[in-house]
């Protein structure tokens, strides 16, 4: 038989328990789908890499100076070698230099590192994904072209629209440099892949 004191301990822990999985589903809810966020910042990199003008570039690249702590320091010279289809760390004679300036280095960061949390990539190579996962990647990539007005209008689209999506919380500013060529390659060996 239990004794008054040991029901309360029992009731009092069953409702430790149903808060906490109240608060892990809220924690949960309120956390940007990943699926989706791999589509907008997919679409998000591929507008923002071949903008040419370097003015343009210069005001991106201010932009996240002034809304990211500490993206000074992210610009980084990569070597690529165009024979293993790789970056390397070091510079030699038949390497191609690419600068990566702080928001190209933030935004792949926080994508790869989202389609990298999966076995298979999916969704952003398609692989085994299931209909769900398709349909936030393409309402995610949907998301940006919706807001995206063409280079003329790209920090107005920052300012606007950018700053205020769900997924910019995936981006960070503690980026290491190898490790960012690490997972580069990984992309690189997915887009490259025959």
């Amino acid at each position: 038989m239990n004794s008054p004191g040991t029901l309360e301990k029992i009731t009092k822990m069953i409702l430790r328990v149903c808060l906490g999985v109240i608060f892990a589903f809220a924690a949960y809810a309120k956390e940007p789908n990943k699926d989706y966020c791999i589509g907008y910042l997919e679409e998000v990199y591929w507008a923002l890499d071949p903008i040419e003008d370097e003015n343009v570039r210069a005001n991106i690249t201010e932009f996240f100076n002034q809304n990211y702590d500490s993206t000074d320091l992210l610009n980084f010279d990569l070597f690529y070698d165009p024979s293993q289809r790789q970056f390397v760390n070091s510079p030699s004679d038949n390497l191609i230099k690419v600068n990566y300036p702080n928001f190209e280095i933030m935004i792949l960061d926080a994508y790869i590192n989202l389609f990298t949390q999966g076995d298979n990539y999916c969704p952003a190579f398609w692989n085994d994904c299931p209909e769900e996962s398709l349909d936030s990647f393409f309402s995610g990539a949907k998301e940006f072209s919706d807001t995206w007005k063409g280079d003329g209008n790209v920090l107005s689209f920052l300012e606007n629209d950018f700053i205020n999506n769900q997924c910019t919380s995936h981006l960070n500013t503690d980026i290491d440099q190898n490790q960012f060529i690490a997972d580069l390659n990984i992309l690189i060996k997915e887009l490259t892949k025959n």
